[in-house]
Parts: C-alpha cells; structure tokens; sequence
C-alpha cells in the first residue's frame, strides 16, 4: 500500500475538514519506561457524551483524529498496565514537505528550528499552557530539539523526526517541562505538563487505500479510512481497534502473514490477536463515551465492501465472528454499569 507523508504547503490555507496528506502524532508513545502515574481522579468521572474539536489546528482532519485518540488514551487510563505521557500536542516537521514548500515552511513558521505544532486538542494540558498552531518548540529544560539537516533524504528522516517527539515525552516522565517556543517571530517560555494516558501515538497518511493497522510503535489510518467512517463513533471503534494491538503488544501485521493465513498456517493465532484487539479496543470506545451501536454497522459495511473473502483465505475474524464480540462486550459492559456502586449523594 502506498503511503504520502509529503504535506503539501498550500494546504495550510485551509481550515475545512479537507483530506489533504498529512501525518499525526500524539505525544503519548510506546517508549519502554513508563510515565509518572498520577490519580484516575484527574480524569472526569464522565466522559463528554458528543463529539467536539476544540482547540487550534492548521488543518481539521488533523485535529478529528487526535481529538478521537486523545479521549481513547486518556479515558482507558484504568484498561492500561503502562502509562505513557499525553499532551495533546500535534506535530508536523519540516521534511515532511516537499522541498519546494520548505521555504514557504520556514518563512512562515521558522519550521527548520525544531518540531512544529500542527494542532492543539482543546481542553488538554498543552492548551492549558497556551501552545498553538503554528508554534515551534526550540528546547526542552535547556536543550535544543533534534533537527534533521538540510537535503535529508526521505527514508531517513523519520526517525529523526521521531526523536525530537521522543526527547519531549521523556522530559515529561520526570515531570512538568520547560519548553522555548518560537511564535510569529518572538520567543516565549511555557512550562508544560502532560496526563498520565494509554498509548495514542496515531499517523493519518494520504492513501486511496481504506485502511488502518498498527506497525510496531504507532498507529497509521489512511485518509481514506478517515473518508469512509460515518462517524466519530465508528473512528473511536476504528482506532480503538488498532491502538489495542499496540496496548496488547502484538507484532504488527506483515504481507507475508497474510499469505500464511491463507494456507491455514497460524490463522487461528491471527484470529486470537485480532479478537483480542476488538475486545479492548471496544472498551476503550465505551470508557471514552463513545457509542458501540456503530460497531455491527461498520464492520457490515466495511467487511462487505473491503474484505469479503472467504474465512479460509483471511488472517482476520469474520463478520459473523466480530458481530459476536461487539455484543458479548456490549453486555458485558451493561452489567458491569449496572453492578457498579453509585457514588451520587
């Protein structure tokens, strides 16, 4: 499947919900030491019941997704063993523009100073401390950000990129962080903070493709797949989905797993992991207060247009399979309400 990180520069005069390339990345990683755990009570007891994107963003698909993601990790805090530290921050990065924009890039934003702030979730400690879009963060507690050099070639700077969204979410393990930001010229100083959250690294890349899956260290949705869904509802089902595969730890999905699928070899160990994936990503769905009524209808419309294969030749459940998940789970979830203690006065 082919995939476009590439962000075009005129994209950025658009404030409409247009799916443009573009890349997400939450700073709540998978990194391997866990973040400081602070209590479930700085959480609201109840979710918000309706979808809202408040906060600032140069683009609004960017700011769906993570607006999503970011009520999925923060309210499943209780579903997860290992904590990681979510701002609400959504960063672009200069290389991921073609080189012709880069300069459009930089006079605007000073985008070759350090990693970019594509949007802000509202209501998130980094809206609190009055990050926006726009902003590019120089340092951290006395430490400049890691800058990919001039003329870097596309493979390689990913995982530079990656590292300056690295170097803040450890700064945050240890506690509130010191950040310089470059604003529309002028430096300022913020100190932000972070919750603790489940993981919610997500990537939304510009594909055809309807798809999304988890590679190992985050999640990728397509523009495509954001396109498809006819609801928040049924993105938090999506995401869910995939962010439980990186909670769960399971391999990601290669080509050639697939293949073996098809032939019977370790298919019943693909359905396990995929049914596991479903369970979880379902109670994340419902801890965040979204509607897990979306979940049959999505899967009917997506399995019969995208994935219609007979059972044999899959490495996925099959819709009768996962219709069967999403009720178990909805009950599950009824009794386990109607069992808790109320806690009203």
């Amino acid at each position: 499947m082919e995939l476009i990180f590439i962000r075009p520069f005129s994209a950025f005069a658009v404030r409409a919900p247009v799916l443009l390339p573009a890349i997400l990345a939450l700073a709540a990683s998978n990194a391997l030491a866990a973040a400081p755990v602070s209590p479930a009570s700085e959480h609201p007891a109840t979710p918000p019941s309706a979808p809202a994107y408040a906060g600032s963003s140069l683009r609004a698909a960017d700011l769906r997704v993570a607006s999503v993601v970011f009520r999925l990790a923060g309210y499943g805090t209780p579903l997860c063993r290992r904590l990681e530290p979510l701002t609400g921050i959504v960063f672009h990065h200069l290389p991921e523009y073609a080189p012709a924009d880069r300069p459009g890039m930089i006079s605007r934003y000073g985008l070759d100073r350090g990693p970019g702030v594509l949007a802000i979730v509202g209501d998130s400690p980094a809206a609190k401390v009055g990050l926006e879009a726009g902003d590019v963060l120089l340092s951290v507690d006395g430490k400049a950000f890691v800058r990919p050099p001039d003329g870097i070639d596309s493979k390689s700077w990913r995982p530079l990129t990656d590292k300056s969204e690295d170097q803040l979410e450890d700064s945050l393990r240890a506690g509130p962080a010191d950040l310089i930001v470059l604003r529309r010229g002028r430096e300022r100083a913020l100190t932000l903070d972070s919750l603790p959250a489940c993981f919610g690294r997500v990537r939304l890349a510009y594909s055809n493709q309807v798809n999304a899956f988890s590679t190992g260290h985050e999640v990728v949705m397509t523009t495509a797949m954001l396109d498809f869904v006819r609801s928040d509802d049924e993105l938090a089902i999506v995401l869910g989905h995939e962010l439980a595969h990186q909670i769960l730890g399971h391999p990601p999905m290669r080509n050639a797993d697939g293949l073996l699928a098809a032939f019977g070899i370790k298919a019943g160990e693909y359905w396990q992991r995929e049914a596991e994936a479903d369970r979880l990503g379902l109670r994340l769905a419902a801890a965040a207060g979204y509607d897990l009524e979306a979940a049959i209808p999505f899967w009917r419309r997506y399995l019969g247009k995208y994935d219609w294969y007979p059972q044999l030749f899959r490495s996925h459940p099959s819709l009768k399979a996962r219709e069967r998940i999403v009720r178990e789970e909805m009950e599950a979830i009824a009794r386990k309400k109607a069992t808790a203690p109320n806690d009203r006065k």
